[in-house]
């Protein structure tokens, strides 16, 4: 298989955002959406964390409706960054979907990642945790739900350079108090992870050879 090289996205201060340059290559007609992959990955995402000690994560649909909008949004759009296609901040993307009205408290965190390469469950969550600010994320106690939006197009322009392209966006959140926390329905995995994997060890921010493209954290924000 074709090896791409991987640049681990460094954290800035305030966004966190990478952008891709434009190729002129034409935006995908359109984009598979990857259950299967989305399944495995949580139950990577929640083993690792049983492995460390932390809570698994439940499914939320709110938040898996808002990754795959995003994933499919920056293929179409051949774009790669946590704002939105319209300039917007990912947060208020995220409220869009998991409202904060009705509670006390609202946090939510993103990660991302593209590949040119087919990307597995092991190399997504392998990625992130040897990038700091994406570990963070994926280790963060305070997390109680995740969504999950793997989707690939086969032709992707823009930042993506016309080639096949797997997009996975990875949304967090935590929300409490007020009355619609009595309301709000969580929906489980069906096949939530309970065994332990082995603790992976974060390495240094520099290019290494992978089969992803590019990763990309963003600090946590709350209201």
């Amino acid at each position: 298989m074709k090896r791409a090289t991987v640049l681990l996205a460094l954290l800035l201060a305030v966004t966190g955002v990478l952008s891709g340059t434009a190729t002129g290559a034409a935006a995908p007609a359109g984009t598979q959406r990857l259950q299967t992959l989305d399944q495995a990955i949580l139950a990577r995402l929640n083993a690792t964390r049983v492995s460390h000690g932390l809570r698994p994560l439940v499914l939320s649909d709110e938040l898996e409706d808002a990754a795959v909008f995003h994933s499919r949004a920056m293929l179409q759009g051949g774009f790669f960054t946590h704002e939105s296609g319209d300039g917007s901040p990912f947060d208020a993307r995220l409220k869009r979907f998991y409202r904060a009205s009705g509670y006390d408290a609202w946090s939510v965190g993103e990660n991302l990642l593209y590949s040119t390469a087919e990307i597995g469950p092991a190399g997504a969550i392998k990625a992130w945790l040897e990038s700091p600010a994406h570990r963070d994320n994926l280790l963060a106690p305070q997390w109680r739900e995740v969504g999950i939006g793997s989707v690939r197009a086969s032709v992707a322009g823009g930042a993506f350079g016309g080639k096949s392209t797997w997009a996975i966006t990875m949304d967090f959140g935590v929300r409490s108090g007020g009355t619609a926390a009595t309301a709000h329905k969580i929906v489980r995995p069906e096949n939530a992870a309970s065994t332990r994997a082995k603790s992976l060890v974060s390495q240094a921010q520099k290019p290494v050879q992978r089969s992803i493209d590019r990763v990309l954290p963003l600090p946590t924000r709350a209201a």
